[in-house]
């Protein structure tokens, strides 16, 4: 999920891809925020003259950045057409002592083909009757074949079936999911601004302006993204 998720910010060039497709998809914050306020003929010009220093806004506007880079990093785990072993890494494992890990930390995950998924559980054995249960009742679908001390998950291929699932979901959960978390960071800057500038009611307008300009951008920007993939989902595969 978005909000439990951690960011993972590699130097691999797929990760760059993403993020670079991200950054094309977006516009400025700020600039949005800018140009909306010089359309708006009854808003005095100095409404966003001084957001470079407006340490709420920028504070928000780095959330915003951060929230956004999990967004794409959740629908390039979930909803892409190849497979991808961090949706099996991350699945929480209980072990023995009742803690929990997640299976990366328990088992060496590797491909072992484009659609065979190999957990060698070699230096924690025991653990791989949980790991397989886990595995089982997660939303992947799939089904663990155990060799000794290593499973193996057969991924199915893509089906049209499958694919109009994912595409539903990602429109759905997963931007439900993007937007709560938006509105969060807005609520909460919302907050402080209201608390630092309690004394300054014209900086305190000014300042929920903006963020709520930055929300609806980030909202805008996070249905592009989606529905970007979506598309990518409904194509036949080749």
């Amino acid at each position: 999920m978005i909000r439990l998720a951690v960011v993972r910010l590699t130097q691999s060039a797929s990760r760059r891809q993403f993020i670079q497709h991200q950054h094309q998809l977006s516009t400025s914050v700020v600039g949005y925020a800018k140009k909306k306020a010089e359309n708006k003929k009854k808003s005095p010009p100095a409404v966003f003259s001084n957001l470079d220093d407006n340490t709420v806004v920028q504070n928000a506007l780095k959330e915003i950045q951060r929230v956004e880079t999990l967004l794409v990093e959740e629908l390039t785990r979930h909803f892409s057409l190849k497979v991808d072993i961090r949706q099996y890494e991350d699945i929480m494992v209980k072990l023995e002592n009742g803690k929990e890990k997640p299976l990366s930390m328990v088992a060496r995950v590797t491909l072992k083909s484009p659609l065979m998924v190999m957990m060698n559980f070699q230096d924690n054995p025991t653990a791989i009757k949980t790991a397989k249960l886990a595995i089982q009742k997660s939303t992947l679908n799939v089904t663990p074949q155990q060799e000794g001390a290593v499973l193996y998950v057969n991924v199915p291929p893509m089906s049209k079936e499958r694919r109009e699932k994912m595409a539903s979901d990602a429109k759905g959960r997963i931007l439900n999911e993007y937007k709560k978390a938006i509105n969060e960071i807005y609520s909460t800057s919302d907050k402080k601004s209201s608390a630092e500038f309690s004394t300054r009611p014209d900086e305190a307008k000014k300042t929920r302006e903006a963020l709520l300009t930055m929300k609806h951008a980030a909202e805008q920007r996070g249905n592009l993204i989606i529905e970007e993939r979506r598309k990518q989902l409904l194509k036949q595969v080749v």
